[in-house]
């Protein structure tokens, strides 16, 4: 059996392969599973990179783990709370395998409760075929009594928090809010009160299933529609007929009023700041392509949302 060449590994990436394997994790449609790092005993969910195979043209590695590392890096300049991410790598003699490991939100006794549970205790059925009563307003209902995420001051709400969720969304085309991925802390003591989850999954952005070629095509297109801003222009999330995020996160604001949008961005002015996390990314893990296409797509959006 030929070795496996570990040339590629850095200390900005995380080794797993001797990490515990904890359980499956059945929620959502891409492999994963919850690993335990021996040696702080934390638990750690394993996202696996997915492939693209294309009818036409080679396969090709999708960027679901730069992403959600650089998602996590725009979140921590903004200061949105987030569950912690890094680049993390398995192997074994004959593979690696690339990913990203998430930290659990939760303390022990503690448990997630997501949107659509959420919703649906008002009576709010939502599901993925069906998704005609996802709006900003239910979210903003199914909030209602939900404390703000552990140490977020400022005197934020936890519709206030989620609002900054949206213009994270908004900044890095993520098009995948759906009801599933996001959630409510429900205390191991019941009669604490449920809090906002930091949030989470944030792979479906920056271009992240684009290949190489399309991605230099769209750098060096005269066509406005082929190009990064044209791409970023187009996004379409996961809540009722399918509006762009800044669409989502304008309805948010008409809800929550101006302030606790406001809040959000003083926090972008500094866009040099925002980019910074994709140039982090090693590059035998985003590819130079990829960087200069998620960079443009970022400006976009912050242009959006600044005018």
């Amino acid at each position: 059996m030929a070795e496996v060449d570990h040339a590629h590994f850095d200390d900005q990436e995380t080794d797993v392969s001797k990490w515990l394997r904890f359980e499956e994790e059945e929620l959502g449609t891409k492999p994963k599973r919850w690993l335990v790092d021996p040696a702080t005993e934390e638990r750690w969910l394993m996202k696996y990179a997915t492939f693209s195979r294309p009818r036409n043209g080679p396969e090709y590695r999708k960027g679901d783990d730069w992403a959600e590392q650089i998602a996590c890096g725009v979140a921590r300049v903004l200061g949105i709370p987030a569950a912690p991410v890094e680049l993390a790598v398995e192997r074994t003699p004959d593979e690696i395998r690339y990913g990203t490991v998430c930290r659990s939100v939760l303390q022990e006794g503690e448990s997630l409760i997501n949107g659509d549970e959420l919703m649906g205790e008002l009576g709010i059925r939502v599901s993925r075929n069906r998704r005609e009563l996802y709006t900003v307003e239910a979210s903003f209902n199914a909030l209602e009594g939900i404390h703000p995420p552990s140490h977020v001051g400022g005197g934020l709400s936890a519709w206030d928090v989620f609002v900054g969720y949206l213009a994270l969304d908004a900044l890095i085309g993520n098009t995948d809010r759906h009801e599933e991925n996001w959630s409510a802390i429900k205390p191991r003591n019941v009669e604490a009160s449920r809090r906002l989850s930091p949030t989470f999954d944030h792979a479906s952005s920056l271009g992240f299933l684009l290949s190489d070629q399309d991605k230099d095509e769209r750098l060096s297109s005269r066509d406005k529609n082929r190009t990064p801003e044209g791409y970023a222009d187009r996004a379409k999330t996961q809540f009722a007929s399918k509006p762009h995020p800044i669409a989502v996160l304008r309805d948010a604001r008409e809800i929550a009023g101006q302030a606790a949008l406001d809040y959000w961005l003083e926090q972008v002015r500094q866009i040099d700041e925002l980019i910074a996390p994709i140039w982090e990314i090693p590059d035998h893990r985003m590819s130079a392509v990829s960087k200069y296409f998620a960079e443009r797509l970022l400006r976009r959006n912050w242009s959006r949302l600044a005018s």
